[in-house]
C-alpha cells in the first residue's frame, strides 16, 4: 500500500495543511480588498453627492457607518472655480 511509507504520510498531511492556510490567506486577502473597493465606492457617492447629504453603509454583521457631506464642502468655501 501506499500509506505504508511514513514519508508519503507526512507529505500528505504536510500538503493539506499549506492548502488550507493558502485557502485561509486567499479568503482574507478577497474580504480585505472587498473592503478597500467598499470604502472607495463610499468615498466616491459622498464626493458626489450635494452638499448636507447623509449616507449610511449597513453591514451584515449589524455595523453601520454614516457619513454627512458638510452643507459647504471645501471646493465651495470660497466660491470654486469662478474661472479667474
Amino acid at each position: 500500500m501506499l500509506m505504508d511509507n511514513p514519508w508519503l504520510t507526512v507529505a500528505t498531511v504536510v500538503t493539506v495543511g499549506v492548502l488550507r492556510l493558502m485557502g485561509d490567506v486567499i479568503r482574507w486577502l478577497a474580504a480585505r480588498s472587498g473592503e478597500r473597493l467598499r470604502a472607495r465606492t463610499l468615498a466616491e457617492l459622498v464626493n458626489r453627492a450635494e452638499p448636507g447629504t447623509v449616507l449610511t453603509d449597513r453591514r451584515p454583521d449589524g455595523a453601520a457607518l454614516t457619513i454627512r457631506r458638510r452643507p459647504e464642502a471645501r471646493g465651495e468655501r470660497d466660491g470654486g472655480d469662478r474661472g479667474e
